[in-house]
C-alpha cells in the first residue's frame, strides 16, 4: 500500500494493562490500514518526585509491550511514554501538544456509580477544552 503524505498523529491515553487490553482491542480496527502513528501514554496522577517510578515503569512497560504488539500487528508505528501530572485531563492535552497529536482516542472504562461521583471526569474535562477531535470508542469486552 502507497505511503500518503499525511501521517496522522493519534494519542491514546491508556490507564492500566486492562484498560491496555480493551482499548486496543476497540481501536485497532479503526485504525488498521490508515497512515497513521499511535503515541501511547500512561498518565500517572502524582508529581514525579513524590512516586515510586519503578513501580510505575514497570506497569507502564507491560501497557506499552501489549499495545506495540496490537498495533505492530496492523503496520503502525507506536510509541509509548509515561507522563505526570496531578490534573489528568490537563496531562493529556499537554502530551497531545508535544505530539502534534491530530486526534485523542479515548475507550471509557467500567465504573461504578459511586466511582463515578467521586473520580475525575477525565472525559468530560476533555471534551470541553480539547483543540483536536476527541474520539470515544466503545469497548467490546467480554464479561464472561
Amino acid at each position: 500500500m502507497p505511503q500518503s503524505f499525511v501521517e496522522v498523529n493519534v494519542l491514546l491515553p491508556i490507564a492500566d494493562e486492562e484498560d491496555a487490553h480493551n482499548t486496543c482491542e476497540a481501536v485497532v480496527p479503526y485504525l488498521a490500514g490508515k497512515d497513521c502513528r499511535v503515541f501511547v501514554i500512561h498518565v500517572v496522577k502524582h508529581k514525579k518526585h513524590k512516586v515510586d517510578t519503578d513501580a510505575i515503569e514497570a506497569r507502564a512497560e507491560t501497557v506499552f509491550e501489549y499495545a506495540s504488539g496490537c498495533f505492530d500487528a496492523v503496520g503502525i508505528p507506536v510509541t509509548g511514554e509515561v507522563w505526570y501530572g496531578t490534573d489528568v485531563s490537563e496531562t493529556i492535552l499537554n502530551a497531545a501538544a508535544e505530539h502534534a497529536a491530530d486526534s485523542i482516542i479515548l475507550t471509557p472504562r467500567k465504573k461504578s456509580v459511586w466511582r463515578r461521583l467521586i473520580s475525575e471526569n477525565v472525559i468530560g474535562q476533555l471534551a470541553r477544552s480539547v483543540d483536536q477531535p476527541l474520539i470515544i470508542v466503545p469497548t467490546t469486552e467480554d464479561d464472561s
